[in-house]
């Protein structure tokens, strides 16, 4: 009997991982943002960032294709060298929430503030979902309008 349970739980988490679907490439969200400018010292600024996601554009299908939501979080420039993190809480069109943590790294030629992401969690699929990448966002200081190239993979279990 022992052993037949066994097999049974076994067999139940091989097809509960072979469900498991990979989302990968490229994914631009777009939204509008707003940035405040702290300058401490002639080598040392931070900036408190607060943003907006209005969509994201993705294959039909992708778990964030209808997702909006914000992003918030604060960055450091300490002589050159960038650091901040965030998180962003995304509605998506399942109904369901999806959280993302941030790490910033970088700045790029163009200001592109750069840097890591990865799933914390959410409700739903979101709660089991994993994954990880980079990204480049890219504001324009007159609008408040920004783009971000979000480059990785989700795995939905």
């Amino acid at each position: 009997m022992k052993i037949a349970t066994t097999t049974t739980r076994v067999c139940m988490l091989a097809a509960g991982a072979a469900a498991a679907e990979t989302f990968s490439g490229g994914v631009l969200g777009r939204g509008t943002g707003d940035t405040t400018m702290m300058p401490v010292s002639e080598t040392l600024i931070v900036m408190k960032t607060d943003a907006m996601y209005e969509s994201f554009e993705v294959a039909p299908g992708h778990p964030l294709e209808g997702a909006s939501g914000p992003c918030f979080g604060a960055v450091e420039i300490k002589a050159g060298a960038v650091t901040g993190s965030g998180r962003c809480v995304y509605d998506t069109a399942s109904g369901d929430k999806a959280v993302m943590m941030w790490q910033a790294t970088g700045l790029s030629e163009n200001g592109a503030l750069t840097g890591e992401w990865s799933i914390s969690g959410g409700t739903g699929a979101w709660a089991t979902a994993t994954g990880s990448g980079g990204f480049s966002s890219l504001t324009d200081p007159e609008t408040g309008k920004f783009v971000n190239t979000i480059s990785g993979d989700i795995v939905m279990e």
